[in-house]
């Protein structure tokens, strides 16, 4: 019976690809959805997007590590949102269409070549990471184990994005976030009434610490500041209006879902002792032994929705960027074609990295810390009027992200700090160089 209906999900995934192929007419429709889109689409795209696997399963398994400082995933994610706010002043005229070529705007077409390069790299981790959450849910629902899986997944999404892109995308998502919301809290509503022993503070602990927080304040909230999948959302809505209303609600659904998530995974962590969450995922461990079939069935569904929302949103992010290096721009006609070759070639990339890589949570923080530590400061500054030359933002983005990735890669208190350092760095680099060059 679960296999039966996880084949009818996926065919209906790709019918709807399908049936938005034949709605595209121009460019503007594969990338950014007409930029006719409305608040309960903006707001469903972005909410379903960010409720991806590595943020729900990632989230459970943290709570499930960290007690009640697990809630803190989704807490810097509303955080991120709501410091997006004020910023939409800025980005609402433009007419581009995603986050490289306003970096290009900004400092020269260099840099939005470069950027163009560099983030799809990092966001192949991510893909990778939604992967993930579809093998584990697939190998609990069929016979298939995890690489077979994620091989099947993997094509799932690769085809959905060829033939739809951003049209289907954003029409499909509020669909996509309402099965989100019933799977987690239908499960939620089953989970609370069982009694816990760990009380609902402090947020702080011995297992996650104020550098911590700082951290993944840095490395994680700012990706909703500056993130060329958030903005790809944004450049969908008509205007300014649907823009502010989108962020106000996709916060005030964050919050509720930070502390939902965690008391689903403190309740793991009760019953669950000992768990190696590397090769297993708590939420999935209670659906498949402590849910009722009709629940277990309901929130497998919601996983789902949430791994293709996030999936098809952050390879069509990576394609169409690298598209960029190749065609200059996506307003020409051979831009279409060419995103959708590269969105098989991440697509395969992915596969390979998920099939290596089994631990969502890691894969992720790993594929952002890349990401922050090398745009944040340059797109952030750039906004607000901040020019330099070409050659400075270069440097900056180049030695920032790279310091980034080997603070993750060390680890500890010493790697945390050598993360942060990667802002102070990048943001130093930008100073000087302005005043070196003026």
């Amino acid at each position: 019976m679960k296999e039966f209906i996880l084949f009818v999900y996926f065919i209906i995934v790709i019918f709807i690809g399908i049936s938005s192929f034949k709605k595209i007419k121009n460019n503007k429709d594969f990338f950014i959805a007409g930029r006719k889109a409305g608040v309960l689409q903006v707001s469903g795209s972005l909410l379903a997007s960010i409720l991806g696997s590595s943020a729900i399963i990632g989230s459970v398994n943290f709570a499930y590590l960290k007690g009640w400082a697990g809630s803190w995933l989704l807490l810097c994610a509303a955080l991120g949102m709501t410091l997006l706010y004020p910023l939409v002043n800025y980005i609402k005229d433009f007419k581009g269409f995603n986050l490289p070529e306003m970096l290009g705007n900004f400092y020269g077409n260099n840099v939005k070549q470069l950027a163009s390069l560099l983030i799809p790299i990092a966001w192949t981790g991510i893909v990778a990471s939604q992967i993930m959450g579809a093998a584990k849910i697939i190998s609990i629902l069929t016979k298939f184990n995890y690489t077979q899986g994620v091989i099947l997944s993997g094509i799932v999404f690769i085809i959905y994005t060829i033939l739809g892109g951003q049209l289907s995308i954003i029409k499909t998502d509020f669909i996509q976030f309402l099965f989100i919301i019933l799977g987690i809290v239908t499960t939620y509503i089953y989970v609370a009434p069982h009694p816990i022993t760990i009380t609902p503070l402090p947020l702080i602990n011995q297992t996650f610490a104020p550098m911590d927080i700082v951290v993944m304040m840095l490395s994680y909230s700012t990706t909703f500041i500056v993130g060329p999948d958030i903005y790809s959302r944004l450049f969908c809505a008509k205007d300014e209006k649907t823009m502010k209303k989108s962020i106000i609600i996709t916060v005030l659904v964050l919050l509720p879902l930070a502390y939902i998530l965690t008391r689903i995974g403190i309740y793991g962590q009760e019953i669950f002792s000992n768990t190696d969450i590397a090769s297993n995922s708590i939420l999935l461990l209670i659906a498949k032994t402590k849910l009722p079939n009709i629940i277990s069935i309901t929130l497998y569904f919601a996983l789902l929705s949430a791994v293709i929302s996030s999936a098809d949103t952050t390879l069509l992010t990576a394609s169409s960027l690298f598209t960029q290096v190749f065609t200059k721009d996506l307003h020409n006609k051979e831009s279409i074609f060419f995103t959708r070759i590269l969105t098989v070639i991440f697509g395969v990339f992915s596969i390979l990295i998920a099939i290596k890589m089994k631990y969502i949570l890691s894969t992720l923080l790993s594929a952002l810390a890349i990401y922050s530590g090398a745009f944040i400061i340059p797109t952030f500054v750039g906004l607000f009027g901040f020019r330099v030359k070409e050659k400075v933002v270069i440097l900056a983005i180049l030695v920032g992200g790279l310091i980034a990735l080997i603070g993750k890669k060390y680890g500890g208190d010493i790697g945390n700090y050598i993360s942060i350092s990667a802002f102070f760095i990048n943001a130093l680099i930008l100073y000087v160089g302005k005043k070196i060059t003026n």
